[in-house]
């Protein structure tokens, strides 16, 4: 009986945020992504701001 393999995207996401924190080229390729995304946000939201 083949054993079952309990592992889940933990320990992925665990390893993406640790290179996205400790390598400054990915850090900085993702900060441009992220970036432009949270301006409009922030300007879609109805709470005001």
């Amino acid at each position: 009986m083949a054993s079952k393999r309990r592992g889940g995207v933990a320990p992925y996401v665990a390893l993406l945020v640790a290179v996205i924190i400790f390598v400054p080229v990915v850090r900085d390729f993702v900060a441009d992504l992220v970036g432009p995304l949270v301006e409009l946000l922030k300007d879609a939201n109805p709470f005001g701001g």
